[in-house]
């Protein structure tokens, strides 16, 4: 069916009167959703109201919200996660992930997840915390009451206080030894990074392990396994120990006196 060229005007008339209309009512919703939006904005709603801190054991919720710089008052699109996390990370080398929430109405969750002290590092005659990457927590004034493992190192290396030491093995060694048991780390008195190719790790009975780098808990395990038990069987004085693997390893009488940790 044709429609009647009259009609059709008078439908195209009233389409284009509705157009202006629509135009003018979406100009009006923007309006109105801008004047919402600036008026949130405004009010107790957009606002930090509250901060918590989770996942924190050695470091204060004080000292994370410092370093986040998130304080209550302060418009929540201001709280920028990335951000945050950069800050907290460098501020507090004990910081290894900081992850920051925004739950409506304005409340704040950093949630972190710190790491681990690994060792002391004994380093030209000063004692250093190290971290489970190899930075340097802190300077410690003794060893009094200390349980960590001693690491000894005559390498020469800066050691800057937040700082990871820019040593490979260091780096390794910190990494290994936070997955070996208290009870096996007990029966050594301090370990040795060396220039050349083997580590040393020194028993509390004056035995000197030497080991190349690698697996530091399967090495410490061949020795409390087979060697301890073989070494006191036989009556063996204190000497060396190269350990290789399971099925290469032999014991060496010292031919000197053992050196001592700084």
């Amino acid at each position: 069916m044709v429609m009647p060229l009259y009609l059709w005007r008078h439908l195209t008339v009233a389409e284009e009167k509705r157009k202006p209309r629509r135009k003018a009512l979406i100009l009006l919703v923007i309006f109105f959703l801008g004047i919402a939006v600036s008026v949130f904005f405004k009010s107790p709603l957009s606002k930090v109201r509250s901060v918590q801190v989770t996942g924190n054991s050695q470091v204060s919720a004080d000292e994370i919200l410092k370093a986040s710089a998130v304080q209550i008052g302060m418009n929540w699109w201001q709280v920028k996660a990335d951000q945050i996390d950069k800050q907290v990370e460098s501020q507090i080398p004990l910081i290894q992930k900081a992850d920051v929430a925004v739950k409506f109405p304005g409340n704040v969750v950093i949630a972190v997840a710190e790491k681990s002290v690994a060792a002391v590092l004994i380093h030209q005659g000063v004692y250093y915390r190290l971290l489970t990457d190899g930075t340097v927590y802190d300077k410690m004034k003794s060893l009094t009451g200390t349980s960590l493992p001693l690491l000894v190192s005559d390498r020469s290396f800066p050691v800057e206080i937040g700082k990871q030491i820019p040593d490979a093995d260091v780096q390794k060694f910190c990494q290994q030894v936070v997955n070996i048991n208290r009870t096996l780390l007990d029966q050594f008195s301090y370990f040795q990074i060396q220039n050349g190719n083997l580590w040393s790790a020194w028993t509390v009975d004056d035995f000197e392990i030497r080991y190349p780098p690698g697996d530091l808990s399967t090495t410490l395990s061949i020795y409390d396994k087979f060697w301890k038990q073989q070494l006191a069987k036989d009556n063996k004085p204190p000497g060396i120990i190269y350990i290789y693997g399971a099925d290469e390893a032999w014991y060496e009488k010292r031919a000197s006196a053992p050196a001592k940790k700084e």
